[in-house]
Formats: C-alpha cells, structure tokens, sequence
C-alpha cells in the first residue's frame, strides 16, 4: 500500500481503524476497534472472482484469515451478490455462505462439504445476475465461535449448485461483515 493509500485511509476511517490479518485475491479488509481487542471487520470484494462453474459442483474463495491467537466470532453478515461472467447461469439459485473450509467437488449443497457453511449456514440466492443476498447471523456456541490458537484461521466465502451451464467466472461484489474479539495474541 503507498503512503498516500494509507494517509487516504486513516483519514476516511479514522485513527482507530487498523489492519490484521490477511485478505485473498480481490478482498481488501476495513477493521474497525475502539480498545485493539473488540473488532468489526468488513470485508469488500472488488475484483474477487469465484473459478468456473459447471454442472453440480462446490467453489470457494479465500476471503480473509485471522491473526495468530484466539479469538472469538461473535456475529456475521453476507451482503453479497454474484455475476455469471458468460450469462449463462443468471437464473440459477446457488447456496453461499461462509465457512473454514474451502467448497469443493461435485456437490449443489454447502452441506456436503465439512465446514464450508460452519460460520454463516448456506443461504439460497435469487439469482446470479446481480442481486444482493443479505443475511446476518449470531454465532453459535453461547454467540460466539471460538477459534483457539492452533485451530484454522481461515474464512471462505463458498457457494454450490446444480449449475445450469458453464461459467468461465462468477465475479463477487458487496461485503462481508465479521463482529469478533481476540482473546489472545497481538
């Protein structure tokens, strides 16, 4: 990131925004914290792109990992929404959702791949030509997730379907929301 990126940054922000962990390919992240332990992260997808799509078949996409320590998930929200690329797929009503684990294999429900629907529980979109699907969701285990030091720290944002057709791509556009604590680690 430049200096000016960053100096653009603080100021639309403020001095209490910082930057954990890491984002995957096209995610950037906006973390929001008034004391460095309590963090309200956003995730925005400019540029992510799911990989091709085909008949019944589970993908998922690296969206963010967690700094080293334990932490704490206490809330989640999906506002996103899916492009097929080709125009083939527009009509089709994929499950997403956000889980440890990346989708995979020849499956049309999240539910079929371990942990790929574990933090946010597949949710059934409109469509894929544009509309937004949002959902937000407590965690469980007495609302929270917890993520203990040697555990995955990895999130997915995952979809499965019946695809309709081919799709050379599937772009991803909104935001994910993620409410969390560390409780160890700096």
């Amino acid at each position: 990131m430049s200096y000016s990126t960053e100096v653009n940054w603080r100021q639309t922000y403020g001095p209490k925004a910082v930057r954990i962990g890491t984002t995957g390919v096209g995610v950037y992240a906006n973390h929001f914290t008034a004391d460095g332990k309590n963090f309200v992260t956003e995730l925005v997808f400019d540029g992510a792109v799911f990989p091709a799509v085909t008949g019944s078949l589970s993908v998922g996409l690296l969206a963010y990992t967690f700094p080293a320590g334990v932490h704490a998930l206490k809330s989640s929200r999906i506002a996103v929404a899916l492009t097929a690329a080709d125009g083939n797929n527009d009509d089709d009503t994929p499950e997403i959702g956000l889980g440890d684990t990346i989708g995979s294999g020849a499956n049309t429900q999240l539910s079929s791949v371990a942990a790929s629907e574990n933090i946010l529980t597949g949710q059934v979109m409109d469509d894929c030509s544009g509309t937004v699907e949002d959902k937000t969701i407590l965690q469980a285990t007495a609302g929270h997730l917890i993520n203990e030091a040697a555990g995955t720290k990895t999130l997915y944002l995952n979809v499965a379907d019946g695809w309709a057709g081919a799709e050379a791509a599937m772009p991803i556009s909104g935001s994910v929301w993620l409410e969390w604590t560390r409780l160890s680690g700096k």
